[in-house]
């Protein structure tokens, strides 16, 4: 017997495949689609990436932040030494890739914000 709501498929031999078409799951299945794929595309623009041109090459401006992230943290570091508190840091590498961190985000925001 055969409802509104599923599909029968004979097979090979006696085999019966009964699939499912719930109208609301694929409503919403196809919604979930659509919803995922705005997500995931909802950051691209015709705008392109913000670029850095060097030396008649264009560089992406991320990685121009990650070395002056990279940088900054070992000016920090050079200044910690002396005064004594990279001794008293309790875990140096998560303090100094958060340092890094924030400096990298703080010149990507002052450099490239909008």
């Amino acid at each position: 017997m055969i409802s509104n709501e599923a599909k029968s498929i004979r097979g090979a031999g006696d085999a019966e495949i009964v699939l499912q078409t719930d109208p609301v799951r694929m409503a919403f299945g196809r919604l979930a689609t659509l919803f995922g794929a705005a997500l995931l595309l909802g950051g691209c623009t015709n705008a392109g990436a913000p670029t850095i041109a060097m030396y008649g090459a264009y560089f992406p401006s991320w990685l121009a932040c990650a070395l002056a992230g990279i940088l900054g943290a070992v000016v920090v570091r050079l200044i910690f030494i002396p005064l004594g508190l990279d001794d008293v840091l309790p875990i140096r590498l998560p303090v100094y890739v958060a340092v890094a961190a924030a400096i990298g985000f703080s010149v990507s925001l002052l450099g490239f914000g909008r």
